[in-house]
């Protein structure tokens, strides 16, 4: 039995539990577009916090009696592309804090 993803109604054989608005229900969201616009594509918004307030990730769900077998993990280059944009954002926040550092020092 498929469940449709809350956003978009699309069925879905795989959806992440999340909460994504202040009411701090549980949706069901598709792991394509519409878990990246309320995540930033992160589990648990690392490093987004700021961006995306009410997001707070609640696992997977699989839809067991589907034909054929389907993963709920990610795939080995979703997980190295994750590890790289985490990887610039933390240098991004690294240098604009430096960059703070260097202009509260010249006043």
């Amino acid at each position: 039995m498929t469940k449709s993803c809350t956003l978009c109604s699309t069925p879905k054989d795989i959806l992440i539990r999340c909460q994504i608005d202040e009411t701090q229900k549980w949706h069901f969201v598709c792991p394509g577009a519409c878990w990246k616009s309320v995540s930033g594509g992160v589990e648990d918004a690392r490093g987004l916090e700021g961006k995306y307030p009410y997001y707070k990730y609640g696992g997977m769900w699989k839809d067991r009696s589907a034909d054929g077998p389907i993963s709920a993990k990610k795939p080995r280059k979703v997980k190295e592309r994750q590890k790289e944009e985490m990887k610039k954002r933390l240098e991004g926040k690294a240098g604009e804090e430096a960059q703070d550092d260097e202009e509260g020092s010249t006043e």
